[in-house]
């Protein structure tokens, strides 16, 4: 759940796992600056040392009233995802990146026991499995991630009252940018399907989503031919390869 100042607002982002968290967080930090109630690096301190189940940022809506009380925020918001998409990019991640889940343990299998597993603690693979309905608090801004992220960029400017850049928010940390991303993508069986509506009906009908349906119920926000406009242009300048170069030198002298 970071926390940000947006002006003179005091803002919760309702941080739901492999729901585009990269490119908004990226996108916090450019426009705002630095966010708090954040760790990207929870699950490789020792647990011993940790006061918290979870990274602060993948926090359930639970802990959250426990913390903050009513009306201490200003506005809150949130990006949620097809539960079965969400799934499927939690268990490459989960094996591909963290490697918690056995390389020769295929996405059925996975699932078998995923509820149980949940069962008993319900904050495993760093909540990146806990359904949505369980971080995102009642009244938060709900954005769908089929949509794409275009329109967080209106929301901040109503939010604030300016037009600040970024003017886009740029693909980041998708699989196929993982180096060990090699394989296929897993495919549900039916089985894993009726699965995983069990588990994450709730999901479903709170948020708008149909089993059979990729796209949320719910029609995108228009958006007007300016910001189009500079979205692209955003975009282009962020691709164009000095800009790639300069960001990995960057990265890598840990500036």
């Amino acid at each position: 759940m970071p926390i940000f100042k947006a002006g003179s607002k005091l803002v919760y982002y309702a941080h739901v796992p492999k729901c585009g968290g990269s490119a908004v967080g990226w996108y916090l930090n450019e426009r705002f600056g630095p966010i708090a109630f954040e760790d990207r690096n929870q699950t490789r301190h020792d647990p011993k040392t940790l006061w918290n189940r979870t990274s602060p940022q993948h926090i359930d809506r639970v802990s959250l009233v426990r913390l903050f009380p009513e009306g201490f925020f200003d506005a809150a918001f949130t990006i949620v995802r097809h539960p079965v998409a969400r799934l499927v990019s939690a268990y490459h991640f989960q094996l591909e990146v963290e490697k918690v889940i056995p390389a020769s343990t295929g996405f059925s299998d996975w699932l078998e026991d995923l509820a149980d597993r949940r069962r008993d603690n319900p904050f495993v693979f760093d909540n990146h499995v806990r359904p949505m309905t369980e971080i995102v608090p009642e009244g938060a801004t709900v954005f769908h991630m089929e949509h794409g992220l275009d329109a967080l960029v209106p929301w901040f400017d109503a939010l604030t009252g300016t037009a600040a850049s970024p003017r886009a928010l740029p693909r980041i940390n998708e699989r196929g940018n993982y180096a060990a991303a090699a394989g296929p993508r897993a495919e549900p069986s039916d089985w894993d399907l009726k699965r995983i509506v069990e588990i994450y009906g709730e999901d479903f009908s709170r948020f708008g989503y149909e089993p059979g349906q990729k796209a949320p119920v719910a029609a995108a926000p228009a958006l007007s031919a300016d910001l189009i406009a500079e979205r692209d242009a955003a975009l282009k300048a962020f691709n164009n390869p000095m800009a790639k170069l300069t960001r990995k030198i960057s990265r890598r002298i840990g500036l």
